[in-house]
């Protein structure tokens, strides 16, 4: 068997092409490496991202390390184009026509790009950090991780949402994490109209105070009477909760245990009533007679 192409002058010669592959698997393990030392070197506690880790949020640091890593194998790309003499020349054409190669590759990469400006973007002015609880997209959950193209919501029926960065740069979202996470939670009610307001609202503060998920250093809850239905007199509570999580926890255990204390108590939650009249009841309609007088007729 010939093992001529296998020799040392072939595997260190770009100009061929085992040389060339030789050179490209080399120059990427090399990038690699240089992106894994160089991650753990930043990361370490005397180093920058180490003395800077408390005051800058994990969605800087992760976007600086995928920013760092996608110009170490662009770099290595470029050096390894410049030691191939075809890929030289290649090069060296598109250089001469720079314009309209930025041009068409603009156009090719427009989605591309836009992502990558956009998650910069989020990175810098940070609507939203990892860990953050949101609504987006119809959808409650919390942002896992923000990518050069994407961002990953994690919603709280474990579903993984998918947004492009150039998206939900442009979108409204309701960020619950931000500055202050504490809520109102807000629980409605009714009662009768024969029920005494104060001793209904007596109740529903009493178990407002027993709530486990209650944020017991804000102000105090209360009650105030929000409208006159047709069948019942309407009641909102109002809760501060340390969290949105504790928001719905907290909503549903009021409503849970104010139905059981009403039961307790004697308080009725009304229901719509509805009266069937059948016609053949309804009396007669009045009739006109000749002295102008109306009189009904007796039914026969």
């Amino acid at each position: 068997m010939n093992w001529q192409w296998l020799s040392i002058e072939k595997l260190v010669d770009p100009s061929s092409f085992v040389g060339a592959l030789t050179l490209a698997v080399f120059i990427f393990l090399v990038a690699c490496l240089g992106a894994a030392v160089s991650t753990r070197l930043i990361q370490r506690p005397r180093w920058v991202m180490g003395k800077l880790e408390r005051k800058v949020d994990k969605t800087v640091i992760r976007y600086i390390m995928r920013i760092k890593n996608l110009i170490i194998f662009v770099v290595a790309a470029m050096f390894y184009a410049s030691l191939v003499p075809s890929l030289r020349a290649l090069v060296g054409t598109a250089m001469a026509g720079a314009g309209i190669t930025a041009l068409v590759i603009g156009f090719a990469a427009k989605s591309t790009l836009a992502n990558l400006i956009s998650g910069l973007t989020l990175a810098i002015y940070r609507p939203f950090r990892i860990g953050d609880i949101v609504s987006i997209e119809n959808e409650y959950g919390t942002i896992e991780d923000i990518t050069l193209r994407h961002t990953v919501v994690r919603t709280w029926e474990l579903k993984r949402l998918i947004i492009p960065n150039e998206k939900i740069d442009s979108i409204s979202l309701i960020n619950y994490s931000i500055v202050d996470p504490r809520m109102l939670c807000r629980v409605e009610m009714g009662v009768s109209y024969d029920t005494d307001i104060d001793l209904a609202r007596r109740f529903i503060l009493e178990e407002a105070y027993r709530c486990p998920y209650r944020d017991t250093g804000a102000d105090d809850p209360f009650v105030r009477v929000i409208s006159h239905g047709d069948f019942s007199i309407g009641l909102r509570l109002y809760l501060w909760v340390p969290d949105v999580d504790k928001y719905w926890s907290a909503r549903w255990w009021i409503l849970e245990e104010v139905k059981k204390r009403f039961d307790r108590e004697g308080v009725e939650i009304p229901f719509p009533y509805r009266t069937v009249v059948y016609k053949k009841d309804l009396p007669p309609a009045p009739r006109e007679s000749h002295d102008g007088d109306f009189r009904t007729e007796e039914p026969r």
